[in-house]
């Protein structure tokens, strides 16, 4: 699994910030496909 930052914003302004700052954000809701596609490295985090 690719290495990443995992950030957990408290306010919608602190989302929208951090959303800003990389070039390819995923936001993680449950998990379900992310993660498995994560360590699969069919996905790689920027």
């Amino acid at each position: 699994m690719y290495q990443f930052n995992y950030e957990r914003p408290k306010t919608l302004a602190d989302a929208e910030a951090l959303l800003g700052k990389a070039d390819d954000p995923k936001i993680l809701a449950g998990g379900q496909t992310l993660i498995p596609t994560l360590k699969q490295r069919l996905a790689m985090p920027s």
